[in-house]
């Protein structure tokens, strides 16, 4: 199992896989079309407490790792990920598993 991308106060670096917080979000069914490409995405319990909001069509999100790198988040591949299995009407994919 892949771990999800965190902070390692340690080595004070992230560590993880951005997909794979990706996944877990689209698995955990932790996002929700507000309209207008703009999407919420929820936070992981026991991860973080955090909702942040994701802009689609402009590929933003409000997240600390977005504002400061202007990278894409794993909240904007969760989208990305979300947005491909709406188009192919919810159909199992082990891509999202």
């Amino acid at each position: 199992m892949e771990k999800i991308i965190y902070y390692n106060s340690l080595k004070k670096e992230m560590e993880g896989s951005q997909i794979s917080k990706a996944r877990k979000f689209v698995k955990l069914k932790l996002i929700e079309n507000k309209g207008f490409d703009n999407y919420l995405v929820k936070h992981i319990e026991g991860y973080n407490k955090t909702d942040y909001s994701v802009n689609s069509n402009l590929e933003e999100c409000n997240c600390q790792y977005y504002v400061r790198n202007n990278k894409p988040c794993s909240h904007i591949l969760a989208v990305a990920l979300f947005k491909i299995q709406e188009d192919t009407n919810g159909t199992s994919n082990s891509f999202f598993e």
